[in-house]
């Protein structure tokens, strides 16, 4: 028998959540905002650029920011 981790979409679910939490903490903190629709095109690009730097450590960090960035995209600009 090969090993195998079991259940791992659930716990992919789970980091991906918690990065979520964790990110989004950063930006309410950072912005003084409580919804995805108070931030501005300005916050955004910042929100982008930081992504985009040798800053953000590539992953479930850079890719919750950008799917928050799209998000915002999507519904407000």
């Amino acid at each position: 028998m090969t090993f195998q981790v079991k259940k791992v979409h659930k716990l992919q679910d789970q980091i991906e959540s918690l990065t979520y939490d964790w990110v989004w903490e950063d930006i309410r903190e950072q912005y003084g905002v409580e919804e995805l629709e108070e931030l501005n095109q300005e916050q955004i690009n910042e929100i982008s650029a930081f992504a985009e730097s040798d800053d953000c450590y590539e992953g479930f960090v850079e890719m919750t920011l950008r799917s928050i960035c799209d998000s915002w995209d999507a519904e407000y600009s």
